[in-house]
Formats: C-alpha cells, sequence, structure tokens
C-alpha cells in the first residue's frame, strides 16, 4: 500500500510540476497579449494534469501467443537485486509526507484563524456585508469557503469616495462570482499535499497576483471610465503581509506596481476574450492528455461474469538450469491462488498464480507473484495474457543475463468434466512436447527410501531434493543431493533408492537422450502405536 501510494505521489508530483512550468513560461506573454484573465485561465492546466495522471490509461492488447510451446513473445522479468540492509524507501516517504501534510494544514489553519480573530468584531449591514470593528488592514476581504462573506474595513465610509466604495465592492463580488474562492481553497489543498515541491509555493504567488489582475480587468471592463478611481483606491488600501489561505485580501504580497500598470492597458475585445477562452481550453486538454498518455497502461482486467470459472492450470518450473520434477496440474477458481513451490533455502521458489477469463473471448489473465528465498521475498509480479490451451513463460534472470528460474504454463477452462478436460491438457501436452525431457515413471514397483531408524523412533521429519542424471535407457547415472534438511539424516537413504529407479527418458529429434532431473522426496515422521520404526515417506 505504501509503495502505490508513494508511485502515486512521485507521478502526480512530475504532472503537476510540469503544468506549473508551463504556465509560468507562458503567463506574462499571454498576459501582454491577451489580457490579464487569458493568463489567469492559463492555470487551469494544473488541476487537469493532476487529474488526468490519476485516470486510468486503459489496457494493454492481449498478447496474441503463438500455438503449442512457441516461448517468443514470452514474459521475461528482468533481474530483481536482491534486497539490502538499509532504508525501504516508500515506507518511510510515506509517512513522512504524511507529517508534513498534516503540519502544513495546522499551518494554513493557523493562518485562517489568526486573520479572523484580528477582525475583532463583525457587523452585518443592511446591504448584507459585513464590517469589522476596528480591523483596518488587508480589508476588503471575502472570505467562507460555504457562506461567503464580503468583510470591509472600519474605516470604509471614510477612507474610499463613494465611487472608490462601489468599486471596491464590485471587485470582492466578483471574487465571488467567479469562484476564485474555491480555487483558492484547492491551491491550499494542493501545497498541504505536496509541501516538498518549492516550485509549488512559488506558484502559488504568482496565481493569487494572476487572480487579482484578472479580477481588476474585469472591473474596469465593466467601468472603462473609473480607471482614477480605481487606481486610488488601490493606493489607498492597507496591506496585509500576512496570508489568507481560505479567501481574497489585500495583500503586499500583490505587488501594487504590476496592478496600476494593467489599468493603462486597453481593455480586452470580445475577440480577445475568446481567444483567451480557447487557448486555456487547449491548453488544459492538452495538458491533461500529455498526463494521462505517459502512464504506463493498466494491467488487464478480467470479465466480472466469469470470477466463478473453473480452470485447469499447468506448470514446469526449472531452477537453476534443470527441470523440476514434471508437469504440475492444479484446479483452481477463478481469483483464487494456486502455489507452486519448488527448491528450498535460498534457491526456494514459490511462485503463486491467479487466473481469471480475459476481456476478449478466448484470452485468459494470469497474474502471478514469484518470491524466493525463505522467508520468500517478492522478485516479481507478471501478469500474462494467454489464449486457452496456448502457452507462456516467465523467466527470473540475474544480473549476468543468467535465467535461474523458470515456468511456463498452460491454462484451459473447465469444459464438461474434470476428466475430459484433464485428457485435453494431456493431448496438448504430448502434441506440443511439453511433456518433461525426463519426467520419472512412479509407480509401485520403484523401491521408496527406507525410513532411517533413529528418526523414525524420534520423530524426526525432513526432506531432501536430488539431482538425478538419467542415462538414454532410462537408467540412473548419477544422483547428488542439492538439499537437505536436516543435513545428513536421509540422504544416504534416498540416493540409495534412487539409484535403483528407472525413469522415461528425454527425446530428442525422436531419440532418448541422457538428461537430468530434480526430484524431491519428503520424510514425514508419524510414530503409530506399531512400534518406531514406522515412518511415512513421500516422493
Amino acid at each position: 500500500m505504501n509503495a502505490e501510494l508513494a508511485a502515486v505521489l512521485v507521478e502526480t508530483t512530475i504532472a503537476s510540476g510540469a503544468a506549473l512550468l508551463l504556465v509560468l513560461a507562458l503567463r506574462r506573454p499571454v498576459r501582454a497579449v491577451l489580457g490579464a484573465s487569458a493568463a489567469y485561465a492559463l492555470w487551469l492546466c494544473v488541476p487537469v494534469a493532476l487529474l488526468a495522471v490519476l485516470l486510468p490509461r486503459g489496457t494493454e492488447a492481449p498478447l496474441a501467443l503463438p500455438a503449442a510451446w512457441q516461448m517468443a513473445p514470452a514474459v521475461v522479468v528482468a533481474a530483481t537485486p536482491q534486497a539490502q540492509a538499509g532504508w525501504d524507501w516508500p515506507q518511510v516517504l510515506v509517512p513522512l509526507w504524511l507529517i508534513g501534510a498534516v503540519a502544513s494544514l495546522v499551518v494554513l489553519g493557523g493562518q485562517q484563524r489568526r486573520f479572523r480573530r484580528g477582525l475583532g468584531t463583525l457587523r452585518r449591514r443592511d446591504d448584507g456585508l459585513y464590517q469589522a470593528a476596528i480591523a483596518t488592514s488587508g480589508l476588503p476581504a471575502v472570505t467562507g469557503l460555504w457562506r461567503p462573506r464580503i468583510l470591509l474595513p472600519a474605516d470604509f465610509e471614510r477612507r474610499y469616495t463613494e465611487q472608490e466604495r462601489a468599486l471596491v465592492i464590485a471587485h470582492e463580488r466578483l471574487h465571488v462570482r467567479r469562484g476564485d474562492l474555491v480555487a483558492n481553497a484547492f491551491a491550499a489543498l494542493l501545497c498541504c499535499l505536496f509541501w516538498f515541491n518549492p516550485c509549488l509555493h512559488f506558484g502559488l504567488r504568482r496565481f493569487r497576483l494572476d487572480q487579482e489582475l484578472a479580477c481588476d480587468e474585469r472591473v474596469i471592463a465593466g467601468h472603462p471610465r473609473a480607471r482614477r478611481s480605481y487606481g486610488e483606491a488601490m493606493l489607498k488600501t492597507q496591506f496585509d503581509p500576512s496570508p489568507l489561505p481560505l479567501g481574497c485580501h489585500w495583500q503586499a504580497r500583490h505587488p501594487l506596481k504590476e496592478r496600476i500598470d494593467m489599468l493603462k492597458r486597453p481593455t480586452p475585445s470580445p475577440l480577445h476574450w475568446t481567444l483567451a477562452m480557447l487557448l486555456a481550453t487547449g491548453l488544459s486538454a492538452g495538458a491533461g492528455y500529455a498526463a494521462w498518455a505517459a502512464q504506463p497502461a493498466s494491467l488487464p482486467d478480467a470479465v466480472d461474469a466469469q470470477q466463478d470459472g473453473l480452470f485447469l492450470l499447468a506448470r514446469q518450473n526449472s531452477y537453476g538450469g534443470i527441470d523440476g520434477q514434471g508437469v504440475l496440474n492444479q484446479w483452481v477458481k477463478a481469483g483464487e491462488d494456486a502455489v507452486s513451490i519448488s527448491g528450498a533455502g535460498e534457491d526456494r521458489w514459490k511462485s503463486t498464480a491467479t487466473v481469471a477469463a480475459g476481456a476478449q473471448p478466448g484470452t485468459l489473465v494470469v497474474r502471478m507473484r514469484i518470491e524466493r528465498g525463505d522467508p520468500g521475498t517478492v522478485v516479481a509480479e507478471p501478469v500474462l495474457v494467454v489464449r486457452e490451451g496456448e502457452t507462456a513463460a516467465v523467466e527470473q534472470s540475474d544480473a549476468s543475463g543468467k535465467v535461474v528460474y523458470r515456468s511456463q504454463l498452460m491454462v484451459l477452462p473447465l469444459a464438461g468434466s474434470r476428466e475430459a478436460t484433464e485428457a485435453r491438457m494431456r493431448q496438448l501436452q504430448e502434441e506440443s512436447g511439453s511433456v518433461d525431457p525426463a519426467e520419472p515413471v512412479w509407480s509401485s514397483r520403484l523401491p521408496p527410501p527406507v525410513y532411517p531408524a533413529e528418526a523414525a523412533r524420534q520423530g524426526i521429519g525432513g526432506s531432501v531434493m536430488l539431482l538425478v542424471t538419467v542415462g538414454a535407457d532410462g537408467g540412473v547415472l548419477d544422483v547428488q543431493v542439492e538439499s537437505a534438511t536436516p543435513p545428513g539424516v536421509f540422504d544416504a537413504v534416498a540416493v540409495a533408492a534412487a539409484r535403483q529407479w528407472k525413469f522415461q527418458p528425454g527425446r530428442r529429434d525422436g531419440k532418448p537422450v541422457e538428461g537430468r532431473i530434480r526430484v524431491p522426496i519428503t520424510f514425514e515422521a508419524d510414530v503409530p502405536e506399531d512400534g518406531p520404526d514406522a515412518g511415512a515417506m513421500k516422493g
């Protein structure tokens, strides 16, 4: 969960940062050509890009896997470095981000509360506006996300002329009508979520300036003969150096010179307004699409209507370049885990697969999780789209490119009875030559290892993994103990038994050939009433 959240933070930071740099680069030239409102509209790119990167991009088209056991295009998983002692950065990053976000919210809440307490008692006027009893700096202002209130200074009537008062009130009411309070609240939220991004805090000050310039431009457009009075009202306003996160007020951060200079510019024509809206819309759409398209495609989805299906999953696993003990057939319900374990200790490989029907007829989605070692460390989580009765392979390579683990699989949905589906699977395996090259012929005629009497008496169980070299005639040429648990207890009896076994040899070009195979043997201690020499062995 932490890794997913960390990935989202990285993606949204990149997307919002790129959109922010684009706006910062364009705002001045756009303001010079199309006016302040056009420059302010450019800021829509930032939330659009941010939200677009959170949308799923869609799924990749299913892979058209070839027939039989052709392994291309097989899904090859790149080598994953072994876990090293040190920080797990997602585990550290997410709590640190959360602490910073909460701290930022506390700071913004303190700024909002400090501004409100500095107003003193507010008196509601007959015109629906509110006037402070003592406060003068930073006012007029408008605050309140759900119930906006226009706040006037205590000396409002003495400070401004009648025309200036009308212009100031028009300015504040325009903030409310345009939704600037909501925009400022969203910007404050972004600063809390991305508190670690200095570019965003820098951009917020430019955003608030462009907001005021656009508001000034619209007021002057409605009162073209009141430019001088509007400028004098600006000069009479007492600025407040403290920020107001959820509101609009007269701050020292809004350069007065730029606002006065803007009053000298001609009012944008209807053509300018149209071009400004087209530019803002097109740029926002382009930024949003670029952020959305830059995401990796989401994993293929399964068809919900077939989640109760039953599938036969056939897998053959190998590690260290040697095949396992034949093909493992498992019946698995859609969405449930099918587990396969090979090896032991550091060479223990655990493969967990879930199967579901694909989005297109005849396709299946296989999601896998491959773990190595004991306890297991996840080294890969591939997703395969296969066709029914055709094959794919997953390979895990080391840093040198050598394949250290390989799992090839074939999946069939239940068709008719289980016996019929299993027969169909055997037929497909025989036709494709997928039978293990040296698969042992397990039968009652194979002498099992003798359970050591001392181990049976003490109730000791364990396991042995043998590497058996099988000759072209099916006889055993060599037996080696690859791993044993506990070591030295069952090794000798396992090797002695294996030397007496006969195997079906592998074939190449229709001729029997020499090969190697892994054979796991499990010794289960079972000391019943019959005596200490009794024991159970599974091969």
